[in-house]
């Protein structure tokens, strides 16, 4: 059966070019469906699946500090040097249990941008409750999920929005927001990918 890291070792070899256009993404337009219930810096903010850093550097450019999650080492040895100076904090760190991370750590937002679809379905459940763990109090969770298919070669598996919500909300989350946007990449599009935004909220009250 395909797994998580049947992905992982795609990106360990990923091309320059896929780096480039990676870094090219409008990251303003991008989050533009969930801009407004980003918290305020400085907010402890965890990206998960960081690739690069491109959106870590973004969220460091705005007074964050950011903890980038990246298992695979060719992604994150890129990101390390494309953003060499910038409050970041790069850790080898895999779901479900982002176990390099230690204890005891909160984060007030965590940030999964085209991560869930690598995850088969019985690893998001530990998963979730591992998100809980890691937020702070009324800590968000910012996640992008991919419907459609996969890019040739990555493995993807098909994912319900209103299942992942109510997940998270059996995990201790309220939902914020849900919202169906499409790909800003052009062979997405063409391929008919879509993207369900979810922002999650953690109360531990």
């Amino acid at each position: 059966m395909r797994h998580a890291d049947d992905a992982l070792n795609t990106y360990e070899t990923i091309s320059d070019s896929w780096i480039t256009r990676s870094e090219q993404i409008d990251i303003e337009g991008l989050y533009q469906p969930v801009r407004d219930l980003l918290p305020p810096p400085p907010a402890n903010v965890l990206d998960i699946g960081a690739g690069t850093g491109r959106d870590a550097a973004w969220f460091a450019a705005k007074g964050h500090p950011v903890t980038a999650a990246e298992p695979a080492a060719r992604l994150r040895s890129a990101g390390e040097a494309l953003h060499a100076g910038k409050a970041i904090e790069w850790s080898d760190a895999q779901l479900p249990d982002l176990g390099a991370l230690g204890a005891g750590n909160r984060y007030d937002c965590q940030v999964m941008i085209g991560v869930w679809q690598h995850l088969p379905e019985p690893q998001r459940p530990p998963a979730m409750k591992r998100l809980y763990e890691l937020a702070s109090e009324k800590g968000r969770v910012v996640m992008s999920l991919r419907h459609g298919p996969g890019a040739p070669g990555r493995p993807v598996f098909p994912i319900d929005a209103p299942a992942t919500a109510e997940l998270a909300k059996a995990n201790g989350f309220s939902v914020l927001r849900s919202v169906i946007m499409s790909s800003m990449q052009d062979w997405n599009r063409k391929e008919g990918v879509e993207w369900t935004w979810q922002v999650l909220e953690a109360s531990r009250s």
